[in-house]
């Protein structure tokens, strides 16, 4: 997602952009949008994680994780 967000604001900001301010203004908030909708997805998915586990999805990534040095 911040991949997105920092790629739309590059083509915002290019001197090519023709479509004037109000849709610069829309696609700026559209964006932002879409960065809400998917932080509520990450939210949503960790309390299903809870859910089917009875683990926080935080520990349960920890507990994945390599080791360090092995």
């Amino acid at each position: 997602m911040d991949l997105l967000h920092r790629t739309l604001f590059r083509h915002l900001m290019d001197d090519r952009w023709k479509h004037g301010i109000e849709t610069a203004v829309d696609v700026t908030l559209l964006g932002r949008y879409y960065e809400r909708f998917a932080d509520h997805a990450v939210s949503v998915a960790k309390r299903v994680v809870y859910l089917v586990t009875g683990e926080h999805a935080d520990e349960l990534q920890a507990a994945d994780a390599p080791v360090e040095g092995a």
